[in-house]
């Protein structure tokens, strides 16, 4: 939960923050009632409230109301200061980022902007929590899925207890931590490894802004099932970490969303297509045509999860010009049909619930 105060000495601003749309539209953000508009007791009052955000009025040459900010920022270094100034003058505007602005609009304030403003707060949110204090446990989690894995609930399930014991089953910002901490650690595996981009779907490991309220057990769960399948594609596809290998597999896995053939991969990586076939099978004992198939495949899987692109699109997409052709390769390689496929997906996507919006 995101709290927000309003100093306004003048009266200028209130009204017009109040009647915003946006403290109905957000569950997560909560606007204090009382309005702070006595400096003397300023101080007293912010240590009581204690908001994230506190949306500050400031009329011209108010010198007073800088030497206030630089006091804020000084005592109260957790609280983010958003400026709404009668102009856009650049002494006004470089004394506030000075002593500590987080940002600085103009009157007549812009809804939107103001909006954004406090977005990106939110999603300033945690993030320090995120760097600092699950450190450990991320790099703990990234090592075993990097290694073939087999402890990853235990790792997570350490994790989300963490997160809950230190924000205090705060739901809201429970979830909006843990969010950030998913999203983390699915930046370092792709730092990592690149190719694993292709095969993870990044919305499943994205931050939403807006969000539907889910338990602590439903985060738990879903990220037992986005670092499992993490896991399983470093596991299914650690053999292109062989020497012999190397750079076939990572030729394939990186070109995965274009034409491919065994002569066009010999050619790409400078090889003979007869000792690409022969070398690959020895090495991995699986075929190259069929782990060709297999990384198209799971290429597939992933395209399909998005709503928005057509089976046709997903087919073209992953090199297939015929698409009852990758229909057919699809349903030898996984059981269902294409359609089939994204049935399955929605259904069980329905039977989750709580997702994001």
């Amino acid at each position: 939960m995101q709290y927000v105060s309003i100093y306004d000495k003048m009266g200028i601003i209130t009204e017009f923050i109040k009647n915003m749309e946006f403290w109905k539209e957000r569950e997560d953000f909560f606007l204090h009632e009382e309005i702070l508009k006595n400096e003397t007791h300023l101080f007293d009052r912010l240590q009581d409230i204690r908001p994230d955000i506190l949306i500050m009025s400031i009329s011209s040459n108010d010198i007073a109301f800088f030497q206030t900010m630089r006091e804020i920022n000084k005592t109260f270094t957790d609280i983010h200061m958003i400026v709404i100034g009668c102009d856009g003058t650049y002494e006004n505007v470089r004394e506030s980022f000075l002593n500590g602005a987080f940002d600085y609009l103009v009157q007549p304030c812009d809804l939107d902007m103001l909006k954004e403003s406090m977005l990106r707060v939110y999603s300033e949110f945690g993030i320090e929590y995120v760097l600092e204090k699950l450190r450990l446990k991320s790099d703990a989690l990234i090592d075993n899925i990097f290694q073939g894995g087999g402890q990853e609930e235990y790792i997570i399930k350490s994790m989300i207890d963490q997160i809950y014991e230190d924000w205090k089953n705060d739901a809201i910002n429970c979830q909006s931590v843990a969010d950030k901490a998913k999203k983390r650690i699915y930046e370092i595996l792709i730092e990592r490894k690149p190719w694993l981009e292709k095969f993870l779907y990044s919305k499943d490991f994205a931050y939403h802004y807006g969000f539907v309220i889910k338990t602590k057990e439903q985060i738990t769960d879903e990220w037992f099932r986005c670092f499992r399948e993490a896991s399983a594609m470093v596991t299914k596809y650690q053999m292109i970490d062989d020497k012999l290998v190397y750079n076939i597999g990572k030729y394939v896995v990186v070109h995965v969303d274009e034409k491919l053939s065994l002569e066009k991969v010999a050619k790409g990586v400078f090889l003979n297509p007869s000792y690409v076939s022969h070398i690959f099978k020895a090495t991995t004992g699986m075929s190259f045509i069929n782990y060709l198939a297999e990384v198209k495949v799971d290429r597939a899987k992933v395209l399909l999860r998005d709503k928005n692109i057509r089976i046709c699109d997903v087919a073209n997409i992953v090199g297939y010009n015929n698409p009852e052709y990758f229909a057919k390769n699809f349903k030898k390689k996984t059981g269902y049909t294409p359609i089939n496929y994204k049935a399955e997906l929605q259904k069980n996507e329905n039977e989750r619930g709580g997702k994001t919006a």
